[in-house]
């Protein structure tokens, strides 16, 4: 039995504590920055959307409509098939944001701006030349203790601002 190697018990406990702190305070950094992330890839994907019906009204030379549903955090793209009513829609792309973004801003005012068509469901509606025939406005996020938000223009542009703790500033 002499010269046998091995851990003793003391050893062992103090490695897992260490390493039990270690990965503590990784997952104290890491949640929020899950977080931000979420918001980002939130907010890229409601500009992506929303270019994606400028797009599509385009190449369809007729209305399609941006349409984003609150409660339930959900964008598409729907193609309004030349008519005014929305029952005839065709879906052409749907997707859903991360459950850690919410609609929220920091300043006063509602937090999303386009057109409320019912309840927890906005729209934009773009024309066959690409400019904003109804819903122009602001969609303000809030996710990771950052707020972010997409301003759809008259003219079919699209811009990105980020709230810097007093304004909303363009860039990062």
């Amino acid at each position: 039995m002499n010269g046998q190697r091995g851990i003793t018990l003391t050893e062992l406990l103090i490695v897992l504590a260490v390493a039990s702190l270690a990965l503590l305070a990784v997952g104290t950094y890491a949640v929020p920055w899950i977080a931000r992330e979420g918001l980002r890839s939130a907010v890229y994907d409601v500009q992506t959307y929303m270019q994606l019906a400028r797009i599509e009204a385009i190449s369809r030379n007729r209305d399609c409509r941006f349409v984003i549903d609150t409660s339930t955090n959900r964008i598409s793209v729907l193609d309004t098939a030349g008519t005014t009513s929305v029952g005839d829609d065709i879906l052409l792309y749907e997707s859903d944001l991360p459950d850690t973004v919410s609609f929220a801003r920091p300043d006063s005012g509602a937090a999303v701006t386009l057109d409320n068509v019912s309840g927890s469901i906005y729209q934009t509606r773009f024309g066959n030349d690409g400019i904003v025939n109804l819903g122009t406005g602001m969609v303000h996020m809030f996710g990771g203790s950052k707020y972010e938000k997409v301003e759809v223009f008259g003219a079919g542009g699209i811009r990105i601002q980020k709230w810097n703790g007093t304004a909303w500033a363009v860039g990062s």
